[in-house]
């Protein structure tokens, strides 16, 4: 009797073997394996160009086996947007960019995007804090958090409160998908590789604007092992960040 065996798992074509530089813990690493699933799994014939911010987003050429171009702080979303005026539907673009460069830096950039829908598809880490620049506040550290430029915690005078930006683009017609993953739990990592896809094959039909982020942990800047940063993170997240699938070109939006 002949034995057949079938490969069920594997190392994705998408991703470099290169060894990652991310400290330890970090989620950066399992969005960019998500990555590197989800353009795998398109079949889609033509080119996948990728666009990264600043900090440790710009890692990300290293590690993929596909075109990226590296963004200035801030200019993520109108270089993307630039790509896909002059590529047009010869290539998907795909966005990865950190919180602080998104949020602080690109807001204005990421709304107007938004309005005019323009087929992207856009993936944002939020951790919290900005990593590469040593832990710095950003837009979404939550109140009372400690970061390098509050060491006593985050206070609502003058930062203001933690913002949920999902919230406000889901306020804007032009975005077609919207979603929001937790990196470091096992059943949410499995959803955010089909949030990725889905996104993609958005864009790929032309249905708009589609938006995913990342909630993951900074253990470095945190000063925390790995899974107390992980139940630090959940816990204090809680009803803040909430994660699901909000917004569908075929249902819309989602209360």
């Amino acid at each position: 009797m002949e034995l057949k065996l079938e490969q069920v798992a594997g190392f994705p074509k998408s991703l470099s073997e290169k060894p990652q530089h991310f400290c330890p813990g970090c989620t950066h690493g399992v969005n960019v394996r998500l990555i590197a699933e989800a353009v795998d799994a398109l079949d889609f014939p033509k080119k996948v160009v990728g666009v990264c911010g600043m900090g440790c987003s710009a890692l990300l050429p290293d590690y993929l086996e596909f075109d990226m171009v590296a963004a200035p702080p801030g200019l993520a979303i109108p270089v993307a947007e630039g790509l896909s005026h002059e590529l047009g539907e010869k290539a998907l673009i795909l966005v990865y960019v950190g919180e602080g460069d998104l949020y602080g830096r690109g807001l204005n950039a990421l709304i107007h995007a938004a309005i005019r829908g323009v087929p992207l598809t856009v993936l944002c880490a939020n951790n919290l804090n900005m990593g590469m620049s040593g832990g710095h506040l950003s837009p979404t550290t939550l109140l009372g958090q400690k970061t390098a430029t509050t060491p006593g915690g985050k206070p609502a005078n003058p930062y203001g409160i933690s913002t949920d930006f999902i919230r406000l683009l889901l306020t804007i017609p032009g975005v077609s998908f919207a979603a929001r993953f937790r990196g470091f739990t096992a059943g949410e990592i499995r959803k955010g590789r089909e949030y990725i896809l889905r996104g993609l094959q958005i864009q790929k039909f032309q249905r708009g604007f589609a938006f995913v982020e990342s909630l993951g942990i900074c253990p470095t800047n945190l000063e925390l092992p790995p899974p107390e940063a992980v139940k630090r993170v959940k816990t204090a997240t809680r009803g803040i960040y909430p994660s699901g699938l909000f917004k569908t070109p075929e249902v819309g939006r989602i209360p």
